[in-house]
């Protein structure tokens, strides 16, 4: 079947149309969502939600950076997971398509998953030798169940804030047992950026914040930005608290 006469719907109502024939991503499959942003008959046919996605490489490389200076190896896996997050989100942005909105969501379940098992360890429900193998599982669940809900018309979106919400509520059981109380300043301006591109990236999609011929700046593009900076403010939560004595090391035994 032909992606021209594959349109999706939003659960706002607004149709997902076509890119125009002869474009250069013009055959390929349409993804599941159309944001605000005008599409350009270009390699890059959304530049402001394409380029914006640098936000999570460049802070993806500046956590590797800072990792690798504290020589922490569980902290190491943030930046590259933030520099994937970037590109493929980038490239999904760029082609409007739905094969790159796959590996799209893959890169939101890479990181989410870095920080699900990373709470998991430190609320005792894994050990050590089953991190890697937690963090494999979860991550290929949920990126299966990517197609289905595709075919299903049901906002995959949805698993994403599923995930968050995980991450949330765990760190919330953390910080009942008194532990890293210091350091939950910078862990809640990271969810206060959270939800700043939440509602940014909602507006967008209600159309509510819609400007399409802005290729500088959208709400899509603005939750992009702001998330970045909330996964390096995260990454700053975890560097303070799994180096502190009061944590479980993920290399040690649970307590």
């Amino acid at each position: 079947m032909e992606a021209e006469n594959i349109v999706g719907v939003m659960p706002v109502g607004f149709a997902v149309p076509p890119l125009p024939q002869g474009c250069p991503w013009s055959g390929w499959m349409l993804p599941n969502i159309k944001w605000c942003e005008e599409n350009l008959c270009a390699w890059v046919t959304a530049p402001a939600n394409t380029w914006s996605n640098l936000a999570y490489i460049v802070l993806g490389l500046l956590m590797w950076h800072e990792a690798r200076r504290m020589g922490s190896a569980p902290l190491r896996i943030f930046g590259p997971a933030s520099i994937v997050v970037g590109v493929f989100s980038l490239v999904y942005h760029a082609s409007y398509t739905f094969f790159f909105q796959f590996f799209d969501f893959v890169g939101m379940f890479v990181f989410c998953f870095v920080l699900i098992v990373l709470n998991w360890r430190r609320l005792g429900r894994l050990r050590e030798p089953q991190l890697v193998p937690a963090f494999l599982v979860g991550v290929g669940a949920c990126s299966a169940s990517v197609p289905l809900l595709y075919w299903l018309g049901i906002p995959i979106q949805l698993t994403v804030a599923a995930l968050i919400a995980l991450i949330l509520v765990d760190e919330w059981r953390l910080s009942r047992r008194g532990r890293a109380q210091g350091r939950y300043a910078v862990y809640l301006c990271g969810a206060a950026l959270l939800a700043a591109g939440a509602i940014c990236s909602a507006l967008d999609l209600s159309r509510v914040w819609c400007e399409p011929s802005n290729h500088w700046l959208q709400g899509h593009a603005a939750w992009h930005v702001l998330t970045a900076g909330s996964l390096y403010l995260m990454f700053r939560f975890y560097r303070g608290t799994l180096l502190e004595k009061s944590e479980p090391s993920l290399a040690g035994p649970i307590r």
